[in-house]
């Protein structure tokens, strides 16, 4: 045997490069063997003190290496406070410890030197056995994984103890080498499990399978690799049998593939080859594996023995017929199934591939349409259950029809013919619950593509067979009853959303419709409204509605002092009323409009300054006095040019109206905070983010930044230097927040803070405004 003996330099060298649960397996079991070798054999000649245990810092000196999670502090002291590789534990007879380093232990136990020679000597000898390991690590060795996971599946792996057993486990998971006793041991089982099943692949070889399409030997050589020492002459008896099956099942599905068309080696593979696969690979190697393999050897021999290319053929078309039945049947009910099998008899091989082939096209086809079928079935239920719950029911409902067949069938086509037109989803529906109303109706029926018509009279007349008239009759009414759920449940809907749009408009009711403002039109009521005494409209005299109305907008602008804005509204909202919208829309698409603004509309204005709340009311009253005093009470009776009025006038206080004010508020607190110099400062600030990010190095630029800022090079260079370390990608989150606090705890005035901060939390607003200060400046 090899010895194996490590400096100190050289052992830390292999450790560092060791992860940290290898390093802490390998301390474990040479700090055991030490334990048991010194706590077994007491050195300590005083007898009031007992050596208890032996710590060890699997880490020492390796604090810089990253193998210890953390940063790495020494664990291990002595009483003196010295830190330790190894620390002794002594206790008294009363039950005191005390922990100490290598001399203290020396000293407190009064071991002679003799007997500390012996000690060091003894854990020199352990210390070999992880010197070996080391060694045979650093040379590329590993845990032997292969032999280990033989004899755990043989079972062999149970003849070692627990302890032995737990070794090799906390080994193999740190994927250490072992001490050479320890693989020796292992290794000696694994020859014997090896030395067994020789045999059985000698027995496994006589029937030379080559898994050319079944996984056969493959599977067996698993199973041999698996099985216990015991019972050979049972498994080897067993082998010969089943190895013989599978060879002639090789050679039967070799002979039909060799003299077959490329259908039916398509077959073969994906019907009979790799489902046996699947279950071969998916095989538990324990318990019932004997029978499980009989009985997939058995299938496929049943499938397959005595079969000729027809048959195989023959047995896949009758599959496809019954696979696209049953699509059918989802699709188009019982008896829209066309019978492949002709009554022509001992067809050729192209003859029956022509037909699987032509059935597995229109069972594509067919799973298309069910797809868009089921699609939209899904999407109405999401978005009208009630609806979809009707139609069930009028579907799976029984039709019983009179014994006057004609005259039932023109009295019910003149009330088809009454229904509005629907839309391409609405036929797709009422397609839909008719040919599932087909799938519950005995009897053999016709093709649905005739039945599901409304034919008109006259082909109805044409029609000799009186159980085919009947049946065009079922359908027609079915078709009828359909439609009336859908058109009804339509105009429920529509009426509702109809109401709820009108809430909306008059703000849920506050602006009854008993109130109306006649005699003027939109332009002159906003002229007459914002006027004075000295216009030209002094002379007018203002009915009790208008008046009412300039009260409260007079009042408005004199508690806010916002005439301009006021007068400036009101010009942009009659813009937006003779905005040219089409006045012929369908009527549902535009209430439905109004609906899905309604969730955007600021008409909840609460959170608003008290003026802009009042003028936002007066705007309403306006609005709603003007023009939505003309809504019907019935959606029927609307007029289509007052519903759109309204949705422009929606669209102008939540996209408009709230912009024109903000953007006005934004320029009075520009030029409060800039002052005078204002086109120069925001064109200033705008560029340092810019300068920052491509580190700008024209000089020109950087003097007239210093000069209309007012700031030195240096105080130039720190601002740049915020904005760079703010515009840092990996920190992106609460990018203004950072640059607020590093502008503030910059070295300059107050007054340019403010603009840096005002600017950047209002980036957006005052870029728009830029150019309408330039435009200004130089009219």
């Amino acid at each position: 045997m090899e010895i194996y003996t490590l400096t100190d330099e050289k052992r830390r060298k292999i450790l560092s490069k060791l992860k940290y649960n290898q390093i802490q397996t390998l301390s474990d079991f040479t700090m055991y063997e030490v334990k048991s070798e010194m706590i077994t054999n007491n050195f300590i000649a005083a007898s009031d003190w007992h050596l208890v245990d032996i710590q060890e810092d699997p880490f020492w000196k390796l604090r810089y290496t990253d193998n210890a999670p953390g940063k790495y502090v020494p664990k291990l002291k002595c009483y003196c406070g010295k830190t330790l590789r190894y620390q002794y534990v002594l206790e008294s007879r009363n039950g005191k410890q005390l922990y100490l380093g290598k001399e203290h232990f020396m000293q407190h136990a009064g071991i002679p030197q003799k007997i500390a020679n012996q000690i060091h000597e003894r854990v020199n000898n352990i210390m070999i056995f992880r010197d070996e390991i080391l060694v045979k690590y650093d040379q590329g060795k590993r845990f032997p994984l292969k032999e280990y996971r033989t004899l755990d599946r043989s079972r062999m792996i149970y003849e070692f103890g627990e302890d032995f057993r737990y070794k090799l486990r906390r080994f193999r998971d740190a994927n250490l080498p072992l001490f050479h006793v320890d693989e020796s041991r292992m290794m000696k089982k694994y020859r014997q499990v090896k030395e067994a099943n020789y045999a059985l692949y000698r027995v496994l070889n006589k029937e030379k399978i080559e898994d050319h399409h079944f996984l056969f030997r493959e599977t067996l050589e698993e199973y041999i690799d698996n099985i216990g020492v015991g019972h050979f002459e049972d498994n080897a008896r067993w082998l010969e049998v089943i190895s013989s099956d599978g060879r002639l099942v090789e050679e039967t599905i070799e002979n039909i593939l060799n003299n077959s068309t490329s259908m039916t080696r398509e077959i073969l593979e994906k019907d009979y080859i790799k489902p046996v696969n699947t279950r071969l690979a998916n095989l538990s190697m324990y318990n019932d594996f004997k029978d499980r393999f009989v009985r997939i050897l058995d299938k496929i021999k049943k499938d397959i023995y005595g079969k000729s290319e027809v048959d195989i053929l023959l047995k896949k078309e009758e599959e496809k017929i019954v696979e696209l039945n049953a699509l059918q049947v989802q699709i188009y009910g019982k008896d829209a199934v066309q019978d492949y099998q002709d009554g022509k008899e001992n067809r050729s091989v192209k003859e029956i591939a022509d037909s699987i082939s032509e059935i597995k096209k229109k069972y594509k086809k067919y799973k298309k349409i069910k797809n868009k079928y089921i699609h939209l079935i899904n999407t109405y239920i999401n978005f009208y259950p009630v609806l979809i719950n009707r139609l069930n029911e009028i579907s799976d409902k029984e039709i019983v029809l009179s014994n006057n067949v004609e005259d039932k069938y023109i009295e019910t086509l003149g009330a088809y013919s009454k229904f509005p037109k629907l839309n391409e989803e609405e036929k797709k529906i009422v397609r839909y619950f008719m040919l599932r109303h087909k799938v519950n109706i005995p009897g053999e029926g016709i093709k649905q593509g005739y039945s599901l018509s409304a034919v008109s009279i006259g082909k109805f007349r044409k029609v000799e067979s009186k159980d085919i008239q009947k049946l065009l009759l079922e359908y027609l009414i079915l078709r009828v009853a359909i439609i009336e759920e859908i058109v009804g449940f339509k105009n429920k809907e529509l009426q509702d959303k109809y109401v709820k749009a009108k809430n909306i408009i008059s703000r849920d009711g506050k602006y009854k419709s008993n109130k109306i403002i006649e005699s003027y039109n939109i332009e002159l009521l906003v002229s007459l409204l914002i006027s004075n005494n000295h216009s030209k409209y002094a002379n007018i005299t203002l009915n009790k509605e208008v008046e009412l109305l300039k009260q409260k907008l007079d009042e408005i602008i004199k508690e806010s002092g916002k005439r301009k804005i006021v007068r400036h509204v009101l010009n942009s909202l009659i813009e937006a009323y003779r905005e040219k919208l089409s006045f012929d829309n369908d009527i549902s698409n535009i209430v439905a409009s109004i609906i899905r603004k309604g969730n955007k509309i600021s008409y909840n204005i609460s959170s608003l300054p008290q003026w802009e709340q009042d003028f936002i009311n007066f705007l309403y009253e306006l609005n709603y006095y003007y023009y939505g005093s003309k809504l019907s009470k019935d959606r029927k009776n609307v007029n289509v040019k007052v519903l759109n009025i309204n949705l422009m006038f929606l669209r102008f206080i939540n996209t408009k109206m709230r912009l024109i004010i903000e953007r006005i508020n934004l320029s009075e607190q520009l030029r409060e905070i800039y002052g005078s110099n204002l086109v120069e400062k925001i064109d200033m600030i705008s560029k340092l983010s810019k300068m920052a990010k491509i580190k700008n190095k024209d000089m020109k630029a950087k003097e007239k930044c210093k000069s209309v800022l007012k700031i030195s090079s240096k105080q130039l260079y720190n601002i740049m230097k915020v904005y760079r370390k703010c515009s840092n990608k990996k920190r992106s989150g609460g990018k203004l927040k950072r640059l607020e606090k590093g502008i503030n705890m910059l070295e300059i005035r107050d007054s340019l803070k403010k603009e840096i901060i005002f600017f950047e939390k209002n980036k957006k607003g005052i870029l728009e405004l830029q150019d309408v200060f330039k435009s200004k400046r130089r009219n």
